[in-house]
């Protein structure tokens, strides 16, 4: 009993630590999105974009990741990235369930193990600098970077409503309903990081999809990095 409730507290004191994070990383850029706003489409272009700016320069090319936070994430746990991602959007966990779980570590890591790796492999990625983190709190875990950027994306509910009915070929009930469901585990790992309740006031730039076009997005963007000399 004594080594699971010191297994326990001490996931508890990592996640206070979770967060720091070298000022002189970076530069980093991050993309919070609502869902059915496409972030990883902007992340792209703007790699793109910022990239045809240094051909011939042998500054480090920018490169745009998602998905590869949970693949990497996975082979430092040794897991199946979709149980990655299951424990990353999960709710949080009583006392109790952390510590059933940590007996279990042997064969299956705790939520708060798991997002403590997903937080060391995003702090990776930000010492590489010269990177776009798209989703996965990445403002939440790189803020106190001096060279950072962090934008978000967001529309009304009604038109996000639309475009995923449209895209995915579902009906507005069901599209609604996951919505909702998917926005508030977006907002809920943000906040575990955070350790607090948080809004819009974490982002540099707040966009709305349904009233500016990507090139007026990526031109914004762009230019605001030029003002901070992150580029």
């Amino acid at each position: 009993m004594k080594n699971i409730l010191s297994n326990y507290m001490r996931s508890r004191m990592e996640r206070k630590t979770i967060r720091e994070i070298h000022v002189d990383y970076g530069p980093v850029v991050t993309i919070s999105r609502a869902y059915g706003c496409p972030g990883k489409i902007v992340a792209q272009d703007l790699a793109l974009n910022l990239n045809k700016r240094l051909i011939g320069s042998q500054t480090p090319h920018w490169k745009w990741i998602s998905k590869e936070i949970l693949e990497e994430s996975a082979r430092e746990l040794k897991l199946n990235k979709y149980m990655i991602k299951e424990a990353v959007n999960a709710n949080e966990k009583g006392v109790m369930d952390d510590m059933i779980i940590s007996l279990a570590q042997k064969f299956y890591p705790s939520d708060s193990k798991v997002k403590k790796t997903l937080a060391d492999v995003i702090k990776g990625f930000a010492r590489e600098g010269h990177v776009i983190i798209v989703g996965r709190a990445g403002v939440s875990l790189t803020r106190s970077i001096k060279k950072s950027l962090h934008i978000r994306l967001q529309a009304p509910v009604e038109w996000r409503n639309k475009i995923i009915s449209e895209r995915q070929n579902i009906s507005i009930d069901e599209a609604r309903r996951k919505l909702l469901e998917i926005d508030y585990k977006r907002d809920h790992l943000r906040e575990y990081f955070e350790g607090m309740k948080v809004d819009n006031s974490i982002f540099d730039i707040v966009f709305n999809y349904q009233t500016m076009n990507e090139e007026e997005i990526l031109e914004t963007i762009i230019r605001v990095m030029e003002l901070r000399k992150m580029i």
